[in-house]
């Protein structure tokens, strides 16, 4: 997470969506950062809303408003099979190795503790009504016209280098899984629908 006081504007890293990339370059023009420890980097809307911003608000620099990518849901959930199938945690239980990506839906599906840890998107951005409550959501997709938004709001031109790509893998999903995640995951995609793609 990412404040910048001047500009008004706090960046949420979503996990899997650009985060340490955007950060590397919006990092120079901030005066907040919570980086590298995941359980301080990714901070959610509402931990966000209750924890940091009154401190903020009552240091007089309020108000903020808040931004992050949205990654397609189903690409997000690959992004992390991916990302857990790296040699560094083989021998861990989170690991995807030798795991088929249906494997790791179904578990994900069935709230599997060493798969489901890694969350759903919509509680990312959401308030304590369920609502989506971050002012700027951009697709992941949409990452170029993103940075133009923050090109404008910072007033500086930034060159995003693609960092921590994880191992490639074959996206095969089958045809009844698929449709029985989207159904899962359709608080993401109502979310994914509305995010602004430039």
């Amino acid at each position: 997470m990412l404040i910048s006081l001047n500009k008004k504007l706090t960046f949420l890293a979503m996990p899997k969506a650009a985060s340490t990339s955007i950060e590397m370059a919006l990092s120079p023009h901030c005066d907040i950062a919570f980086i590298n420890n995941p359980r301080v980097k990714h901070i959610r809307y509402r931990r966000y809303k209750r924890f940091i911003l009154p401190y903020i608000v009552q240091s007089g620099f309020g108000p903020l408003e808040t931004t992050c990518l949205f990654r397609e849901p189903t690409d997000w959930l690959f992004s992390w099979y991916r990302y857990r199938s790296r040699d560094k945690i083989k021998s861990k239980l989170q690991s995807t190795a030798n795991m088929s990506f249906d494997d790791f839906v179904s578990r994900y599906i069935d709230g599997d503790a060493n798969v489901f840890d890694i969350g759903r998107t919509s509680l990312f951005v959401i308030d304590h009504d369920g609502i989506p409550a971050v002012d700027y959501i951009y697709r992941y997709e949409s990452l170029p016209a993103y940075i133009k938004f923050l090109e404008a709001r910072f007033e500086e031109k930034f060159n995003l280098e693609y960092l921590n790509e994880s191992p490639k893998r074959d996206f095969s999903l089958s045809a009844q899984l698929k449709t029985q995640l989207e159904q899962f995951l359709t608080p993401e995609y109502e979310i994914y629908e509305t995010a602004c793609k430039g």
